[in-house]
């Protein structure tokens, strides 16, 4: 009883000073220790095991919040996490060797694209602005995270009083209730195109020309009905156009869905554009534009809208912040040969 004592007030203590492999070598050397006590002593529980776990449940994590300014505004981009799927789900109808060389060229798996869930928030002059919801509890536990991170960094939900829809698929909608049916942001006015909301909320909902399989589409369908319903008495509806608030336009982007919207943020001298989906993946879409896509409605179109777009944000050596690109998502598309390339912003301490 003396010796396990002894025991569990150490490995209490050392939490809080050692580091997970200074532990490790410490039980060890505590083991070897107890051996020499004893057979009585070594059929004691180890408590350092619990010690050791407890620092890697608590061990350190990457950046979730990326600080940031356009103009006179402070931005964020916060991670919801992320999510992954194959490449043949996502380029169905793409040479699969093709597929495997350029992930391979780029270092990326060849078993699984891999897109993070970047979500902007941006402080006017007069409205706390969250572009798109996150995932909520549609995907999992690695994505989903979106409130917490900003939480995390002193916005709470409470703060929002304005949510802007890019469109309606789930990575994007999916945090606008939570697991009880109840708003996430209950102070927040929400923003989405017309047509996208008439799409989705339409009695019959058809995806003709979606890639995707049919229980896929039921469930973006579902989705999509169920969390613009929930919301219909905040909802303002704009067109293509639009000041949706101050300093904040819609850019037209459909293909992805009828009524995708991009966003135009400006302030003082400066600008930045969040895309939504238009691409998705460097170098899948970049290199390869032409390749359809399998979560655009209408991949045809998604082709001619992602060309578009980049042919516009290359010529205006436009600031992008993109939601599945690698976190946190800012950058700026420079053409390569006939197709293009990704160029990530610098990462700035300080702002």
């Amino acid at each position: 009883m003396r010796v396990q004592h002894w025991y569990s007030a150490l490995s209490q203590g050392l939490l809080n000073y050692l580091s997970r492999g200074q532990l490790l070598v410490l039980s060890a050397c505590v083991s070897l220790g107890l051996v020499l006590l004893g057979n009585s002593a070594l059929s004691q529980p180890n408590p350092l095991e619990t010690v050791i776990e407890a620092v890697g449940e608590t061990a350190p994590t990457n950046a979730a919040v990326y600080h940031f300014k356009v103009g006179d505004f402070k931005a964020m981009v916060v991670s919801d996490g992320t999510l992954s799927f194959p490449p043949s789900f996502f380029v169905p109808k793409a040479d699969p060797n093709a597929v495997t060389a350029v992930l391979t060229e780029h270092f990326l798996s060849t078993e699984e694209v891999f897109a993070h869930v970047n979500a902007l928030y941006v402080e006017t002059d007069e409205h706390s602005v969250l572009v798109d919801t996150g995932s909520g509890d549609a995907f999992g536990p690695t994505a989903g995270h979106l409130l917490e991170n900003l939480a995390a960094a002193g916005v709470a939900a409470t703060d929002i009083d304005t949510v802007i829809l890019t469109h309606a698929h789930p990575d994007h909608i999916g945090g606008i209730l939570d697991a009880e049916g109840q708003l996430r942001l209950p102070n927040a006015q929400f923003y989405i195109s017309q047509t996208e909301a008439a799409f989705w909320t339409a009695d019959t909902v058809e995806l003709p020309k979606s890639l995707l399989d049919e229980e896929t589409k039921a469930g973006l369908m579902a989705t999509a009905k169920g969390n613009l319903m929930a919301i219909r008495d905040r909802t303002t509806l704009f067109t293509m156009g639009d000041e949706v608030i101050p300093h904040i336009q819609a850019i037209d982007s459909a293909g992805h869905t009828p009524g995708q919207a991009s966003y135009l943020i400006t302030s003082a001298e400066e600008s930045l554009l969040a895309t939504g989906d238009v691409f998705f993946s460097d170098p899948l879409n970049l290199e390869n534009p032409d390749w359809e896509v399998a979560f655009d409605g209408d991949p045809a179109q998604g082709v001619i809208a992602r060309r578009q777009l980049l042919e516009i944000v290359t010529a205006e050596r436009r600031l992008l912040l993109v939601p599945h690109m690698p976190f946190p998502g800012l950058g700026h598309v420079r053409p390569q040969a006939d197709a293009y390339g990704w160029e990530p912003i610098v990462w700035q301490f300080t702002v």
